[in-house]
This record gives C-alpha cells, structure tokens and sequence, in this order.
C-alpha cells in the first residue's frame, strides 16, 4: 500500500476514534456509568482496522465481552480471595470464550478491569456498560466503514457503485443465456 494511501488510512482510523472516545466520554456524564474501558478502546482497534479479522465479528465482540464481564461478576459473588478470584475468571474467560466460539482478544481483559475496580459496584454496574459499549463500538464501525471505505462490517465485498439497470440487465441477459443453451 502507497504511503499516500497508509496515511488516509491511518488519520481516518484516528480521527473515527477520537470521535468515538469523545462521544462515549460524553455518554459517561449523562448516562453516570462508565461505558468505556480500556479493553473497549482495544476492541475498537480491531473493529477499525481489522473490520474483517474472524475475532473482529459482532458476535465475538458483544459476546466475548459479556461473557467475560458476568463470569468476572459472578466471580467478585461468590469467590471470597480476589486474588484466587481473578486467576479464576482470567482462566475461565479464555476456556468459555472458545467454548462458545467467541473468541475475543480484548475481552479477555475484563476480569483484570472489573477486579480491580470497586467491588461494591453492583453487578448491572459492570454488566450494563459492557453490553452499551460493545453495541456502541459495532454500530460505530459499521457507519465508519460504511462511509469511509465503503465496505460493509465485518463482511462484504467493496460496495459497487453500479447502475441497478445496468446490472439488471446484466442478470436478465445471463438468464437469458442459460434458457437458450440445450
């Protein structure tokens, strides 16, 4: 890739996420939760920049983080050695999350995140802003890539720019074709 080309990339990429830091910031203030957290701004280097990369999907996303959030939570319940309790949830996060096939690599933060934040927290506390901020951060990058590099998250080919005549015509002469072959 021409550096040109890298440098467009790159600003966009920056530019799209200081929006997106700036918008949830702002989401903190008014909705008094924390709805960004270090392992979301990791994911949303993958969601920007690696759109199409297997553990940048919406359901390994989403579910990778939420998984890993309530089995962290439930851990902080019933678990009374945070030390002990932390260890569980880092080693269990990885195990469930290919389990389930939803691998995320951000994700597997969350329990570090939670146990060191207050545990007097209440578990929707931690749970709600998981699930806004995972839903924020792939609905973000599907407007970005939408946009700017015209590709559809997380799969999709480049949209074409094509005439809907032009193509319709283009499938009705292959029908065509086919129905005139013996």
């Amino acid at each position: 890739m021409h550096l040109k080309h890298r440098l467009r990339d790159a600003t966009l990429a920056g530019l799209a996420a200081f929006t997106a830091v700036i918008i949830l910031s702002y989401l903190k203030s008014w909705t008094h939760f924390m709805v960004l957290s270090a392992p979301l701004g990791a994911t949303l280097v993958l969601l920007l920049l690696l759109p199409s990369a297997p553990l940048s999907r919406p359901k390994h996303v989403i579910l990778g983080h939420l998984l890993t959030t309530i089995l962290s939570v439930l851990g902080l319940q019933f678990i009374p050695d945070p030390m002990f309790g932390l260890a569980v949830c880092f080693g269990l996060s990885f195990t469930l999350m290919v389990l389930t096939d939803t691998l995320h690599p951000p994700a597997g933060a969350n329990p570090i995140l939670i146990y060191l934040a207050d545990p007097e927290l209440a578990p929707m506390d931690f749970i709600l802003p998981t699930l806004f901020g995972t839903l924020f951060m792939v609905g973000f990058a599907s407007i970005y890539h939408y946009i700017f590099t015209h590709r559809r998250y997380p799969f999709g080919p480049k949209i074409a720019k094509t005439n809907k005549t032009e193509e319709h015509l283009q499938n009705h002469s292959d029908i065509t074709k086919t129905k005139r072959a013996p």
